[in-house]
């Protein structure tokens, strides 16, 4: 799948997942639902912004440590000393690439999205004609918010990742993390009130 297709659908989910945000925030305030586009903008650009590097983020990962592993043939599968024409390679899952990957993912990973979240954010949601700077609304929203989510992502994503790079083919795991993501992306609409 393409970074483009990819990258479309995360945004497509996203945006579905902000207008569910809206929809329970109006339910919990127990008001009538009204659609705001702003913060559905502002879900779907983030998400056109942060889905190429983190698609080229998987992709670096399994390019080092692969998910699945060739292994060396038997004897008796060997013609002549040379491996038989017809027969496909054979791979065995790498239980040391998968939790490396899953190590990096979740602690380096984790703090750059969520840094990448907390400055797009900060920045579109700076108020206008202030004392403070767009960039002073990024270090509040930063010092304020970066501990909270990293916490409350460890609830979701160590799962997800250990799934995705044991059954999810490296192609298809942004637009299967923005699945699961929107319920990640109802929290973040709920948390930022964008």
């Amino acid at each position: 799948m393409s970074m483009v297709s990819q990258t479309l659908q995360g945004a497509t989910l996203s945006s579905i997942s902000n207008v569910i945000a809206q929809g329970i925030s109006a339910y919990k305030d127990n008001v009538p639902f009204s659609l705001h586009v702003a913060p559905i903008l502002k879900f779907a650009i983030f998400s056109i912004i942060s889905n190429p590097p983190n698609i080229i983020w998987q992709n670096f990962l399994e390019d080092l440590f692969p998910t699945n592993v060739a292994i060396a043939r038997p004897p008796s599968e060997k013609a002549n000393g040379k491996p038989k024409s017809s027969a496909s390679p054979r791979t065995r899952k790498s239980t040391q690439n998968i939790l490396i990957k899953f190590m990096l993912d979740q602690t380096f990973g984790a703090v750059l999205n969520t840094l990448m979240f907390l400055a797009f954010i900060g920045y579109v949601n700076a108020p206008a004609g202030g004392k403070a700077s767009a960039w002073d609304n990024v270090a509040l929203e930063t010092r304020e918010k970066f501990w909270p989510m990293i916490y409350d992502g460890w609830k979701l994503w160590p799962a997800f990742s250990l799934i995705s790079f044991l059954w999810i083919p490296v192609d298809k795991r942004i637009v299967a993390g923005c699945l699961v993501g929107m319920g990640w992306n109802i929290y973040l609409s709920l948390l930022v009130d964008a």
